[in-house]
């Protein structure tokens, strides 16, 4: 379990340390990289379970087949569709992150939006871990 939450910290952890960096340079936007940055990790984060785990059967295979269970793959499927839907938002976060005024967000608060993105995605992220963990 503690390994469990040391990956779910690791985002965030990362964010901190660029965080640091950037305020030491004395850089004026030093948290607008925050939702990207926690965003990006998140969803590395979701990438081991875009594949469905092997059944450890107890009937013979021709030699070359391998199993899955329905319900690892109908998760796989979830995990990948969540780390596709995952990149669109994330390259938003990151539009919204570099953009200071734009045309297409102009009431927009770009900062902030962006930071909630990449929360969002962490906590998908962290969904997707404690339900499929469960499964086991």
């Amino acid at each position: 379990m503690e390994t469990r939450i040391l990956s779910w910290a690791f985002p965030w952890l990362m964010a901190i340390l660029e965080f640091l960096l950037r305020q030491s340079m004395h850089d004026a936007g030093a948290t607008a990289f925050i939702g990207p940055t926690v965003g990006g990790a998140a969803l590395g984060m979701l990438l081991p379970f875009t594949r469905a785990r092997e059944i450890q059967g107890t009937k013979r295979h021709a030699p070359g087949i391998i199993s899955f269970d329905r319900d690892e793959d109908c998760w796989a499927q979830r995990a990948n569709l969540a780390v596709w839907i995952g990149l669109t938002v994330w390259a938003v976060s990151l539009y919204l992150s570099l953009a200071r005024r734009d045309d297409l967000f102009t009431q927009a608060d770009n900062e902030r939006i962006s930071n909630l993105i990449g929360a969002i995605l962490w906590l998908i992220a962290v969904l997707f871990d404690v339900l499929r963990g469960l499964k086991k």
